[in-house]
């Protein structure tokens, strides 16, 4: 790939080496051709272009410009691009296209890979490099996202011919961090209630009640219900599952705590509605109407609204200001759970219900709501 043009201070400098000013003194730098790493060369000139030449020596840094004319680019933006463009569009799991929120998700990942990665030349771009960039994540769970997304975007490389391995699939993953962030009590499940927006109240009894993640909550439309009196819910992360995410819910489900007095599902979805034209049961007027690819229509809450909206008014209630990890909208489900266990429910409907293929995912969501007595006697 042809250079770009030198800056007017680095012009008489050794390729790869940089001159930067700060406090009107003049810093060196040399960045790596094969890492993209910089490293700083000091302040003086002479040495830091003796250093520089060296090192362009020792990497075989190519100057030949018969060379630079012919080289084939491979650099990792444009493959990434094609991969967000034609591979994630065309992708199917069990038929269905990848959701809103999904592509929206990967998107984002592109973008963050780009920024790190994108200069690089694919036939280039090792290992070690991939490895420093998902272990500067800040999780183990966006450490093995970013992973996975590598790896299925190595396959599509592999199988055009640019290289013949799939690098990132030798990267190990990491194993998941422990959960830090404290389970919801019903006590604290009102008084964030009571600080939250219609809206956020809504999602919240709905997410509480009908045991259903953000996405689907925020997707969950007014006629989802048909004439046999049940809501057709398709959960939009276990799809490709099969049948466990399809879920047909009575309307006269029992609710298992409401704080607008509702006394079935039906009762809830109904308290959703207003005399805003809006097909979707989470919704609100927004005073800036702006697109998103998370939601299909102007009123509808994107899932980072609905989880703002939940984290604003928690904050508003006070009752975690001396807590390190706070609980999050995603804790609803778990003190849902718990709500239909203390209910009479079993452990089979609440994993139907929640459209979890393993009793072992909804035993995980139960974990920390009680404590097991030891009769004596």
């Amino acid at each position: 790939m042809t250079p770009r043009p030198r800056k007017k201070g680095s012009k008489d400098l050794p390729q790869n080496l940089y001159a930067k000013k700060k406090g009107g003194t003049t810093y060196f730098e040399y960045k790596r051709p094969d890492t993209g790493k910089f490293t700083g060369f000091g302040t003086n000139k002479k040495k830091a272009m003796d250093a520089a030449n060296q090192l362009n020596q020792m990497l075989n840094v190519e100057t030949n410009l018969v060379h630079i004319a012919v080289k084939t680019d491979h650099l990792l933006k444009e493959f990434l691009l094609n991969f967000r463009d034609v591979t994630l569009k065309a992708k199917r799991i069990n038929g269905h296209p990848l959701s809103k929120h999904t592509l929206a998700r990967y998107t984002q990942y592109i973008k963050n890979i780009t920024v790190e990665l994108g200069h690089i030349d694919i036939t280039e771009l090792n290992q070690s490099q991939i490895a420093d960039f998902l272990n500067a994540q800040s999780s183990a769970e966006t450490h093995n996202k970013y992973r996975a997304m590598f790896i299925m975007l190595y396959k599509q490389i592999v199988s055009d011919g640019i290289v013949s391995d799939n690098i990132a699939e030798k990267i190990l993953k990491k194993d998941k961090d422990k959960v830090l962030r404290e389970r919801l009590k019903l006590s604290q499940y009102s008084a964030i209630y009571a600080q939250a927006t219609p809206a956020i109240q809504n999602a919240m009894e709905l997410s509480l009640n009908a045991l259903q993640r953000r996405t689907d909550i925020q997707a969950w439309r007014f006629d989802a219900k048909k004439e046999d009196g049940f809501y057709y819910i398709v959960q939009s992360k276990t799809r490709k599952h099969g049948k466990a995410a399809y879920l047909r819910i009575p309307a006269d489900l029992p609710v298992v705590h409401s704080e607008s007095n509702a006394k079935t599902l039906g009762d809830i979805i109904s308290h959703c509605r207003d005399n805003l034209a809006c097909p979707y049961v989470i919704h609100e007027k927004r005073k800036r109407r702006m697109k998103s690819q998370e939601k299909d229509h102007m009123m509808q809450l994107s899932v980072k609204q609905i989880s703002d909206g939940f984290a604003k008014a928690r904050t508003a209630s006070g009752l975690f200001d001396e807590v390190d990890h706070p609980p999050t909208f995603h804790e609803l489900l778990s003190l849902g759970e718990h709500l239909r266990k203390e209910q009479g429910w079993t452990i089979k409907q609440i994993q139907t219900l929640r459209g979890h293929t393993s009793e072992k995912m909804t035993r995980h969501y139960l974990e920390g709501q009680e404590w097991t007595t030891v009769e004596v006697g």
